[in-house]
């Protein structure tokens, strides 16, 4: 008798744990800052898709393990270097690809299916890859210092913090508005800020 009690115990607790996860993803936009030391600041415009599994979930808070991928282009002014050997202003074409992976603490609208909140909060931490083009000086020959593009990479330690809006008579919908940061510890140690408005369904 008493195993059969242990063993409906169990089953009731994999029926919880089933109901009290769930996935979701959520579209948008958003924009990033790149500072490095030995590199122009650029600044992208960036397409966000953010697919989030949230687990351990009450009926207004959760943990969930997110990806939030950016990726964006860039438009760089910068100095550059003719022929002639005079300087001269010129543009360019870059691109950007920022993929953390995150752990959030959710509360109210957006943190669980069952949550019914107008308002909703979520902080976390993770780590993130971050590769894109980078300007960076040359000093050629004759003396000229100009910028030249490169690509490079470097991963690190990454935060984000945000608010959700939800949506509709039920709330199964809502818009989120995160900000970010992450901070490289490889390569060229870049730091790299982010916002982002998404609509998560």
């Amino acid at each position: 008798m008493k195993k059969i009690f242990l063993l409906a115990a169990v089953c009731l607790a994999g029926v919880k744990v089933s109901q009290a996860q769930h996935f979701s993803h959520g579209l948008g936009v958003g924009i990033f800052v790149e500072d490095a030391e030995r590199a122009e600041p650029k600044g992208s415009y960036t397409l966000s898709y953010s697919p989030r599994f949230s687990f351990a979930e009450t009926d207004k808070t959760s943990l969930s393990v997110g990806v939030p991928l950016n990726v964006g282009f860039s438009v760089t002014y910068y100095d550059g270097y003719s022929y002639a050997y005079s300087i001269y202003d010129d543009s360019d074409f870059g691109y950007t690809i920022n993929i953390p992976v995150m752990l959030n603490f959710n509360i109210g609208a957006g943190s669980s299916s069952t949550c019914r909140d107008k308002m909703g909060y979520f902080i976390g931490a993770g780590y993130a890859y971050h590769v894109g083009s980078v300007y960076v000086p040359f000093l050629n020959e004759y003396g000229y210092e100009y910028n030249i593009s490169e690509t490079r990479s470097s991963t690190g330690l990454a935060a984000n913090i945000g608010i959700r809006i939800g949506l509709g008579a039920k709330k199964k919908h809502n818009i989120e508005i995160r900000a970010s940061y992450m901070k490289g510890i490889t390569s060229y140690k870049p730091d790299v800020f982010g916002a982002n408005c998404l609509f998560n369904f």
